[in-house]
């Protein structure tokens, strides 16, 4: 697990030399007294001064932060402000009173913590991680602590937030997002996990998840649902979990998540994880996937999350009830065996959470009424649109393909360019693009002319590009597809191969 404070050690013992920027004039002798006041004190001295000059004490961190660009001093202010805010996140209250000054033409978070705001945003910038990353904490615990006034991240009516919280929490989110995407990450270490921590908590705002989900927070925590769950990275799965959990609430990042495969990676943290807290926020999830009526507004209540005793949540987006979209029902209903099986393998695990057994019981019901609510057509139909397909029944039933090839021609072949789009798509799963050259090669064996079809739109090359994928499955798919659409009678090259 990343502590912002883990860190700051070496920072705090090399100290800074103040007196140098003194004599350039880049801090004034009234903030260097308050600060050189403040960092010789222990934590008791330290608190008891915040409780008295607090305002004044942020004052002269903000200016430094302000006017100095060397890296050795922002370093240092920042391990200074990141450790009085782990000490105590209400400490966060003084920076948000500051006025803003006269000279700082920076008016775009101006008034109600607006330069505090515009100050660590611009160190999300830093060539370095660490003053990245206590610039990140330092907003997260701004964000949390703001004023009662702004709680609600108020929205003007073009969509753009209208008090300075809401600023920082939307560009937070999105910086967020392009960090968790990056390849490699910033820091090879502390970039993730100190990332979808900070990503966790910004989702806890309503507010925010329409955000975070147009900047791709489902694509950004999908490989990390990916990976082992280890003795190493529990933390780290479970921020994951719940990220996705809180996403459950916006219906709009329920359909992003089924696209991009988070569905699957919740199945495997929940099926793999050892520790209870981060089987329960992965079952969580996949039950507000599942359930008929998906997640539920807590009308004015607090929702105990209850996944590591500190976290709640009051959600309820689009009056409260989130409904499960054909693209999530068709990725659920490709998974109702595993599905079935997680549940029965997690029940003869001791587990002794209430709510847990109960989403247990939720979620296998609605795996199952969902398979029940559409026809094998409808199915596939939902399956194609989403973009994410997978080894559902329909794709290998022979029968199937008599009864629905031609349909694949409707709306001048809307379908059948859905699949060619697909097989052209570099950021596909493996596992989609698999799928995609089988049912091109269903087409056009079972479609009058439909190798031509698939020709005329290009799917012929698009299956030739794949034969060089890095998956064996992929390129085995790709295979066949060419062979079904160069050859009428496909199924016997095998038997003149082993003649010959």
């Amino acid at each position: 697990m990343i502590n912002p404070t883990d860190d700051l050690r070496e920072v705090l013992e090399r100290g800074a030399r103040w007196n140098a920027l003194l004599t350039s004039r880049l801090v004034t002798d009234e903030d260097l007294q308050v600060i050189q006041r403040y960092e010789l004190r222990d934590e008791d001295a330290r608190a008891d001064m915040m409780d008295e000059e607090g305002d004044a004490c942020a004052r002269a961190f903000l200016n430094v932060l302000s006017d100095v660009s060397q890296t050795e001093y922002v370093q240092y202010t920042l391990a200074l402000v990141t450790r009085m805010l782990s000490d105590d996140k209400t400490r966060a209250s003084h920076f948000l009173t500051v006025e803003k000054k006269k000279d700082d033409d920076d008016r775009v978070l101006g008034g109600g913590g607006g330069e505090a705001y515009a100050l660590f945003l611009r160190l999300l910038a830093a060539p370095d991680w660490f003053t990245r990353e206590k610039a990140m904490f330092c907003l997260t615990r701004l964000i949390d602590q703001r004023p009662a006034r702004d709680k609600g991240l108020r929205f003007s009516e073009d969509g753009e937030p209208a008090t300075p919280a809401g600023v920082a929490a939307v560009r937070l989110s999105r910086w967020l997002c392009q960090e968790l995407s990056a390849d490699p990450p910033f820091h090879p270490q502390r970039a993730v996990p100190s990332c979808v921590t900070a990503l966790a908590s910004l989702l806890s705002i309503r507010e925010v998840r329409p955000v975070a989900t147009r900047a791709g927070a489902a694509r950004a925590i999908a490989p990390l649902l990916k990976a082992a769950a280890g003795p190493h990275n529990v933390q780290e799965l479970y921020e994951a979990g719940l990220c996705a959990w809180l996403l459950t609430f916006h219906p709009p990042a329920c359909d992003a998540m089924a696209r991009c495969g988070v569905i699957r990676g919740l199945m495997e943290v929940a099926g793999a994880a050892a520790k209870e807290k981060v089987v329960r926020v992965a079952t969580l999830a996949l039950r507000n996937l599942a359930s008929a009526t998906g997640a539920r507004e807590i009308r004015g209540e607090e929702e105990e999350a209850g996944l590591d005793g500190t976290r709640t949540a009051r959600d309820g987006d689009d009056d409260g009830v989130v409904g499960v979209s054909g693209v999530v029902g068709v990725s659920l209903a490709a998974q109702e065996s595993a599905l079935r099986k997680l549940v029965q393998n997690l029940r003869l695990r001791d587990f002794h959470d209430e709510e847990l057994l109960a989403a247990l019981t939720d979620l296998e019901d609605g795996v199952l009424a969902r398979r029940k609510e559409a026809s094998s057509w409808d199915r596939y139909r939902a399956e194609v649109t989403s973009g994410a397909l997978d080894w559902t029944a329909a794709h290998t039933d022979e029968g199937f393909w008599r009864e629905n090839a031609s349909k694949l021609t409707d709306n001048n072949c809307q379908l059948l360019r859905m699949l060619v789009a697909a097989a052209s798509d570099p950021s596909a799963e493996p596992r989609t693009l698999a799928v995609v050259c089988h049912d091109l090669g269903e087409f056009a064996t079972h479609y009058p002319a439909g190798r031509f079809l698939v020709h005329d739109l290009k799917g012929k090359d698009c299956a030739m590009r794949l034969l060089a994928h890095a998956d064996d499955e992929v390129r085995k798919q790709a295979l066949l597809c060419t062979q079904k659409l160069l050859v009428q009678k496909w199924q016997f090259l095998g038997g003149e191969v082993s003649s010959a």
